[in-house]
C-alpha cells in the first residue's frame, strides 16, 4: 500500500523504524525514565505557574498560591478545546477571569496575565522562528542543498 502512496518507500525500513520507535516509547514509560519524565513535565508545569505569580509579584499583588494554581489549572484545561493554537485567548480570559474572581483588581490581573503571556507565549517565538528559518534560509551551517542537514565541510 505505502508504495501505491510513494513509491520511494522501502517497508522493511519502514517496519524497522517502527519497531525502533515502539521499543523507545516502552522504555521510556518505564522505570526511571518514566521518572525522569514525569520530574521534568512536573517541572515545566510549575516553573511556568511560578512564573505567572512572580509577575503578579511584580505589580504588587499576591493573589495566594492556591487560587493561582487553580487559576492556572482550570486555563490550561480551557487552552485544551482546540479553538486557537496554544489556547490564545482562552488562557487570558480564563486566568483574568478567576483570579478577578479570586479577588485580584481587574488592571493589575489584565497586565499580569498578559506579561506573563508575552514572556512565555510570544517572546519563545522570535527564536524558535529564527531556529526554523534559519537552514531554509540559507543561514548557519545548512547553507547548501536545503536539506537541512548540515553541509561536510
Amino acid at each position: 500500500m505505502a508504495r501505491h502512496v510513494r513509491p520511494g518507500i522501502d517497508p522493511e525500513k519502514v517496519a524497522e523504524t517502527s519497531r525502533r520507535l515502539a521499543s523507545q516509547a516502552r522504555s521510556a514509560l518505564t522505570g526511571r525514565a518514566f521518572l525522569a519524565s514525569f520530574g521534568f513535565a512536573a517541572g515545566d508545569l510549575l516553573f511556568d505557574l511560578l512564573s505567572l505569580d512572580l509577575v503578579f509579584l511584580a505589580l504588587r499583588y499576591q493573589p495566594g498560591f492556591g487560587p493561582l494554581a487553580v487559576a492556572y489549572a482550570a486555563a490550561n484545561i480551557a487552552s485544551a478545546i482546540p479553538v486557537t493554537p496554544g489556547g490564545l485567548g482562552v488562557i487570558e480570559v480564563t486566568l483574568v477571569a478567576i483570579t478577578v474572581g479570586f479577588g485580584a483588581p481587574r488592571p493589575t490581573a489584565v497586565l499580569a496575565v498578559l506579561g506573563y503571556r508575552i514572556v512565555n507565549y510570544w517572546l519563545p517565538l522570535i527564536p524558535g522562528a529564527i531556529a526554523w528559518r534559519g537552514p531554509r534560509e540559507g543561514y548557519g551551517p545548512w547553507v547548501g542543498d536545503g536539506s537541512g542537514r548540515p553541509r561536510a565541510d
